[in-house]
């Protein structure tokens, strides 16, 4: 494999771990290094919602194995979630999520809440869109890539390889 290619799938990789539990860091990235508009939505919304998959479906699972002896509802690192959730709703935690308490979080409070998939992941959806596109345009058009420096989190030898 080149060079270019090889570096090209470590700054994707970089991208797609960074989108994991927060999508604006990702964004960011592929704004600095000028990747395209696409490129950013697949290296960055297909793992932030696989996340989200992992937060609906196995969430519960691994609650229920710790939580045997117990009848704890919630985790007292969770009540401000609640209590933000009880406040303003799921749509304004849906949009807040990426940002604030990450995604896997909003999906594994939102299935012990029974809130419907569908609604849940279209909300978290739309929300991921927003957030990475608006990092990747301020990063992409407003070059704010020069006051933070973003690039310190990919390896100077791997830029070096792109020039």
């Amino acid at each position: 494999m080149s060079n270019i290619v090889e570096t090209y799938f470590v700054v994707a990789l970089t991208m797609a771990l960074l989108s994991l539990w927060k999508t604006y860091s990702g964004p960011a990235i592929a704004g600095v290094m000028s990747y395209s508009y696409p490129e950013m939505l697949m290296f960055n919304m297909l793992p932030a919602l696989l996340a989200g998959y992992a937060g609906w479906s196995l969430g519960p699972m691994t609650s229920s194995l710790f939580n045997r002896n117990r009848r704890v509802v919630f985790r007292p690192k969770l009540k401000r979630f609640m209590i933000r959730w009880n406040r303003y709703g799921q749509i304004s935690m849906a949009i807040l999520a990426p940002v604030l308490v990450g995604i896997p979080s909003y999906t594994f409070v939102s299935k012990r809440l029974n809130q419907r998939g569908i609604k849940t992941f279209g909300l978290l959806s739309v929300s991921i869109l927003f957030w990475s596109g608006s990092a990747y345009f301020c990063f992409l058009l407003l070059d704010v890539g020069q006051y933070i420096p973003v690039d310190s989190v990919i390896p100077q030898n791997i830029l070096n390889r792109m020039e």
